[in-house]
């Protein structure tokens, strides 16, 4: 054979063997940067959750913080109904819950907005006694969620 001819094959066969490598090399390091893209991503979504279900905390300490030093539900003299204190959730507890509602779990917003909706509402009850009753009824069932989520965190 010609020494040409062997100098153009040792070319291909290098040029070859330098392409195989090089690709090999390029596909490993899109695997490294994908799986470190990933992890980024996932720590990243796992920093902002967590701050989140703190904020979200930080809201339920300060309800149950005010809800440990008033009573906001009585009982009545013939024990019959409960007595809610919907001026004083109006004027202290609505304004803690309203600003920071897109952090609650979905059960305590839902509560928040049924309790908003009938402390502003009163037109479908004939005794006030019953509205008032009901209204205690809804915030029982709100700080039973709540408590409901700090189980849930252990």
């Amino acid at each position: 054979m010609d020494t040409a001819w062997i100098g153009v094959i040792g070319g291909l066969c290098g040029s070859v063997a330098g392409i195989a490598v090089s690709t090999l090399n390029n596909r490993d390091q899109l695997k490294k940067e994908r799986e470190a893209r990933i992890w980024d991503a996932k720590r990243i979504s796992e920093e902002r959750e967590m701050k989140q279900r703190s904020d979200m905390f930080k809201v339920y300490n300060a309800f149950l913080n005010e809800d440990g030093n008033f009573q906001y539900v009585r009982e009545n003299e013939d024990q019959r109904f409960k007595n809610f204190d919907r001026d004083r959730y109006k004027q202290v507890m609505r304004p803690l819950l309203i600003p920071d509602l897109h952090l609650l779990s979905n059960d305590v917003f839902k509560l928040v907005r049924k309790l908003d909706s009938y402390t502003y509402d009163d037109l479908n009850y004939i005794d006030h006694e019953e509205w008032y009753n009901d209204m205690a009824n809804i915030y029982g069932e709100l700080v039973m969620a709540i408590e409901k989520e700090y189980d849930q965190k252990l």
